[in-house]
């Protein structure tokens, strides 16, 4: 189930809109892309906006930043093996593997780089997906993602906006939604993703975040 991974990512997201509609299509051999990002979420008792990039390379690393007021205050970095999430306003990070955060929420071992690749790429052409996450698998959370135009980037096509509904069974979980909307999108083929940690940044657990995001 290709949407595990939002839970994860939410952390990143939530401190938290141009699209590329104008923007002509890039040729020629494109593996790693870099493009404006604007994201919004109104879920977990927050609604935020957040500006920032999002820098992709074809299986090998997705890396977002956000900023508020023109400073990056989080990155998260996601690699085959492991996601990092960094918060520059707190000095916390968490380093952790895609297996174990797919067991702090609950998951059935189907987190990984592949489907959160496939998610940001879009990479079955699809205008909207389906799916139920059964968090701490026992509250189902369905996830309704819509994907919205889409860029010629090489051989592929990337979504311009991105927006995922989540709703909870009974209430059981605060939801509400996200939007992420990329614009001047262009080639960084040279881009390789930095994933060194300061020893000034203390060190978060994974099922301590999740489980503070999902308390009402």
């Amino acid at each position: 189930m290709k949407h595990y991974f939002f839970l994860a990512v939410a952390a990143v997201i939530m401190m938290l809109s141009t699209s590329c509609a104008s923007q002509r299509a890039i040729t020629g051999n494109v593996d790693a892309i870099q493009a404006k990002l604007d994201a919004r979420i109104k879920a977990f008792n927050l609604d935020e906006n957040a500006g920032g990039t999002i820098k992709m390379k074809r299986d090998q690393a997705i890396q977002i930043s956000l900023t508020k007021y023109g400073i990056e205050g989080v990155r998260v970095t996601f690699t085959p093996d492991s996601i990092l999430f960094v918060n520059k306003l707190s000095r916390t990070y968490l380093r952790t593997s895609f297996r174990d955060a797919d067991k702090a929420m609950g998951g059935e071992g189907t987190l990984n780089f592949r489907n959160v690749q496939a998610f940001f790429w879009n990479d079955n052409n699809e205008n909207r997906t389906y799916s139920t996450l059964p968090v701490a698998g026992v509250v189902p959370l369905e996830l309704k993602t819509n994907y919205g135009r889409s860029l010629r980037v090489g051989q592929y096509r990337i979504p311009c906006k991105i927006n995922l509904d989540m709703e909870g069974a009974n209430g059981a979980i605060e939801t509400g939604e996200a939007t992420m909307k990329l614009s001047k999108v262009r080639a960084a083929n040279n881009w390789e993703p930095n994933t060194e940690i300061s020893s000034k940044y203390k060190s978060l657990n994974v099922v301590s975040l999740i489980k503070g995001l999902l308390k009402k």
